[in-house]
């Protein structure tokens, strides 16, 4: 390779990771105030009535067209433009369901209800119900690996949330394969490095919260992280530090999500903390509840030093972020909201990517210098796990699709 050709290469790829990134835009679910805000955080621009939600509203799901709002109160799943905000539909659950939470898969959204034990399955094509089936007692968080969607309940909480658990539904069958218990009042699911981190909020005075651990591939619990506390939702911020927010509002704890090591449990919490907690690879977002007020998203740099925060409305419950084309983008479709994970990735260990629509063309790796060292085809699935057979560095990936006009998705990915 000619160093000309060299110099042509690296310009292209800090062209494609520079000019066509997009811009991060952050919504919150004011559950008093019914509303959905809208926050650029580019533009530093904070719509508060960017929708209008149903009676009381809790968590929502995006997509790359709609925002799913899941209605407590209403029993429904309301169906929202993302460009504009107007809303297209209701989607009407079960009577009493009470949903909770929902995690969009392919071309179903399923929802938890958490009066009725279950959890459903919404055609999000057709707009209906089309399946339900029994998970354990207050299903909440849902998430999906693979074909598996794991599914915290909650327990009862008049019993000290006896029955917390976490039950594997098997997507094609859509069946229970098994249920493992977990520590007190599991409300939180995410994962890293194939492993599932489960936050359990405890019982809010003589229970603490932890941090419990489920490999999807024997689907057994193998580690539990006593945080102590009410910790909530989690945010891997970076290879040796998870972020938990705290459902009271108050701080954040922290530990290390590959040797689980607890690092900032009840007795030492950091402060500037919130109820929910997400981030990028440039910033990480707070919720801060302001409970009797109206709601503040503080964004900070990874050290926890402040950027700037913003005002939304009363009682938010929910912070949620996505990604919008810039001004310096030609597409004029929409890519496909694509997933890799782990990412840094423990060598020897699998890459999983997922989207959510089918994925189509071509992933390709470069090394720092430029040079492709890995071509596979996408072939029209919308999950996909490799085994890179490369040494530990820092790489190029861009995913070429074969779908015309649409925006290349571009990043690094760093192999320990």
């Amino acid at each position: 390779m000619t160093s000309r050709t060299l110099s042509l290469l690296l310009i292209t790829l800090f062209l494609l990771l520079t000019v066509a990134m997009p811009a991060e835009i952050l919504y919150v679910v004011n559950s008093q105030s019914r509303t959905l805000s809208r926050i650029d955080t580019t533009t530093d621009t904070v719509n508060n009535s960017f929708a209008s939600l149903g009676n009381v509203p809790n968590k929502i799901v995006v997509d790359s067209e709609y925002i799913w709002a899941v209605n407590s109160g209403d029993n429904a799943l309301q169906k929202i433009s993302r460009s504009t905000g107007t809303t297209l539909g209701n989607i009407f659950i079960a009577p009493g369901s009470n949903p909770w939470d929902a995690v969009k898969h392919q071309n179903h959204i399923y929802v938890s209800g958490l009066f009725t034990g279950k959890v459903y399955k919404v055609d999000a094509l057709s707009g209906s119900v089309v399946g339900s089936i029994s998970t354990g007692t207050a299903p909440e968080a849902l998430h999906v690996i693979g074909t598996k969607l794991y599914v915290s309940n909650a327990g009862d909480y008049m019993q000290n949330y006896a029955g917390s658990s976490v039950s594997v539904i098997d997507l094609e069958s859509f069946t229970v394969l098994t249920t493992i218990p977990v520590s007190a009042n599991p409300q939180y699911l995410t994962s890293y490095e194939g492993l599932l981190h489960v936050s359990c909020t405890g019982n809010y005075t003589s229970i603490g919260g932890a941090i419990c651990i489920i490999d999807p591939a024997t689907d057994a619990l193998i580690h539990t992280i006593a945080l102590g506390g009410t910790p909530g939702s989690i945010y891997i911020a970076n290879p040796a530090q998870a972020l938990v927010s705290d459902s009271n509002g108050a701080v954040l704890y922290s530990y290390h999500p590959s040797s689980f090591e607890l690092i900032n449990g009840s007795s030492n919490p950091l402060s500037g903390g919130g109820s929910e907690v997400i981030g990028t690879s440039s910033m990480i977002a707070v919720l801060s509840p302001n409970w009797g007020g109206n709601g503040i998203v503080k964004l900070m740099h990874h050290d926890l030093s402040p950027i700037r925060q913003y005002t939304v409305a009363m009682m938010p419950t929910d912070l949620k972020l996505d990604y919008m084309p810039t001004s310096n983008s030609d597409a004029l479709l929409p890519s496909p909201r694509l997933s890799l994970y782990p990412n840094p990735l423990r060598q020897g260990s699998r890459l999983e990517i997922s989207s959510s629509e089918a994925l189509s063309g071509e992933l390709v790796i470069y090394n720092a210098k430029g040079q492709k060292l890995v071509s596979h085809p996408l072939d029209g699935k919308a999950s996909l796990s490799l085994e890179l057979k490369l040494p530990p560095g820092v790489y190029f990936y861009r995913f070429a699709s074969s779908w015309k006009q649409a925006l290349p998705t571009t990043g690094k990915l760093l192999i320990m």
